[in-house]
């Protein structure tokens, strides 16, 4: 479960870096490995991205500025941010 949790997150930053940076308004689902939806990431303009889960109720929203995204929960108050340096890079082990 704690693993689902870290790929959703990391899909989720992926996901509100590149909606943020589109220019259409095409929504982004995400699914599990057999194929059920578990959720999609809408744009909102201004470089920033809702978050709804599978049953369309909002769990979170991301605004990016600059390098920076920042996470919000359903409520509008942050809970994190992400600074990307335009580096990928594989976890320490």
């Amino acid at each position: 479960m704690k693993i689902k949790k870290i790929l959703l997150a990391f899909a989720l930053v992926l996901a509100a870096t590149a909606t943020a940076q589109a220019q259409d308004r095409q929504q982004t689902r995400f699914y599990e490995p057999n194929g059920q939806s578990i959720g999609t990431a809408v744009p909102l303009g201004d470089a920033s991205v809702r978050y709804y889960d599978a049953r369309g109720h909002s769990l979170a929203t991301s605004t990016t500025t600059g390098n920076t995204t920042t996470f919000y929960d359903e409520r509008g108050r942050p809970t994190g941010s992400f600074q990307f340096d335009g580096r990928m890079r594989r976890p320490a082990r």
